[in-house]
């Protein structure tokens, strides 16, 4: 009788006792064979695992990038196998860290409990996350902490990132769905501009100053006609004559009417559309507007 085999490999061994002569190929040739088989890593595809592995047995798999795996022992087999991270393949399974321990990439110097990362430059992106299908990330997380938003399918619209010294800026609209707490003093955020406003035909915009916060514009308009004379009919009445029109985001929600001034010497009505459209409708009864006179109004509205 042979004596046992060896445990992992199932090494054929001739009887200790000297009664069973040394055969080549059983004591031999076959456990070299199962030695060289079991040398590092076996490589097997991730349906033909081997069914009777010993603990500790490692394989790797050629139809799934070599992912690699080594067997626990325990029973059965096909549920024995614990993966080892390697770079060459996709890691299949949960990887858990022991409290306190961090995953640390680069060679973070940061004292974070769980993940730190150390990137080149503070444009990096550190973090990101994508839905099935997206085209760009509906969050991006900068090294420099910026946070980037997105609907998935178009460029970042929704930006939150740090402006200067205890300072927070938001590129977007901010809605508060019950009570929003100001400690300190609370500054509007306040936009003008000098430029912008185009003149209709007979016209020249003379200066122009706009300015808008907390969805409220303000304008003011300076122009001047160089067209025929325009008369007011006893009942104050003229021909609609469009004279300027106001930049994007400084037209109001609603079409206005507001008064304009003629060099001090007569008064008439203005509309404004909502596409920024400004319109002289009325005229001091018999006044007149001639080629070279002044006219301005100023005008505050909900955008």
């Amino acid at each position: 009788m042979p004596d046992p085999s060896t445990t992992r490999l199932a090494l054929y061994k001739s009887a200790s006792d000297g009664s069973e002569d040394v055969n080549y190929t059983l004591d031999i040739g076959q456990n070299w064979d199962k030695v060289d088989a079991a040398a590092g890593f076996q490589v097997v595809t991730s349906s033909t695992r081997p069914s009777s592995p010993y603990s500790g047995k490692p394989i790797a798999e050629s139809d799934t990038s070599y992912r690699t795996y080594f067997s626990n022992g325990t029973a059965p087999a096909s549920a024995s196998w614990v993966q080892i991270p390697n770079s060459s393949s996709t890691f299949n399974a949960d990887l858990d860290l022991t409290s306190g321990k961090q995953v640390n990439v680069g060679g973070s110097g940061s004292t974070a409990a769980y993940a730190a990362l150390l990137a080149s430059a503070t444009g990096d992106f550190i973090l990101s996350s994508r839905v099935t299908a997206d085209s760009v990330s509906r969050i991006a997380i900068r090294a420099d902490g910026r946070i980037e938003l997105s609907s998935g399918s178009a460029t970042a619209d929704t930006i939150l990132a740090r402006s200067g010294t205890a300072a927070l800026s938001l590129t977007g609209s901010l809605a508060v769905s019950t009570t929003l707490t100001v400690t300190g003093t609370a500054s509007a955020q306040v936009e003008t501009t000098a430029s912008g406003a185009t003149a209709s035909t007979d016209f020249t915009v003379t200066s122009f100053a706009a300015r808008k916060t907390c969805g409220i514009a303000t304008i003011v308009v300076t122009l001047t006609y160089s067209g025929a004379t325009i008369t007011g009919s006893a009942a104050g009445n003229i021909t609609d004559t469009a004279c300027v029109t106001l930049p994007a985001g400084y037209r109001p929600a609603a079409e206005m009417p507001f008064t304009y001034d003629k060099s001090g010497t007569a008064q008439g009505s203005v509309s404004i559309a909502t596409s920024g459209l400004c319109t002289l409708k009325t005229l001091d009864p018999t006044a007149t507007i001639a080629s070279g006179n002044t006219l301005s109004f100023g005008a505050t509205f909900v955008l």
